[in-house]
């Protein structure tokens, strides 16, 4: 399951899918959310999403189901996107992350799961 933080983040994940949209990759960030939301048992945990500080990215952390009906805290990361802004993912404002990917294969925007 993949939810929201909070209407930050649903605002933003509206605005993300726009842009992805405009830049002919909403079916690469649909794949990528997907992926996300089905990390572990998908009925016993949960992919939550948080706006991240670098543009067009999220912060998220994904939650067990625990037998009491409440989410516990498992593991977190990033999805971050990469493209011309940040060097393709070279480590460089703004985003500040690496992404082996495009450094060692063709450069090209897109999302990438950073944890």
């Amino acid at each position: 399951m993949l939810k929201c933080f909070d209407d930050l983040a649903e605002k933003h994940l509206e605005e993300v899918r726009q842009f992805a949209d405009k830049a002919g990759l909403r079916a690469d960030l649909e794949a990528i959310l997907a992926r996300l939301a089905s990390w572990g048992h998908t009925d016993k945990s949960r992919c939550v999403l948080l706006k991240d500080f670098a543009p067009m990215s999220f912060a998220f952390h994904i939650e067990r189901l625990m037998e009491d009906g409440t989410y516990k805290f498992n593991f977190n990361g990033g999805l971050i996107y990469h493209g011309p802004h940040d060097g393709f993912g070279d480590g460089s404002a703004p985003s500040f992350s690496v992404d082996l990917g495009s450094i060692f294969g063709p450069q090209k925007p897109g999302w990438s799961i950073h944890t």
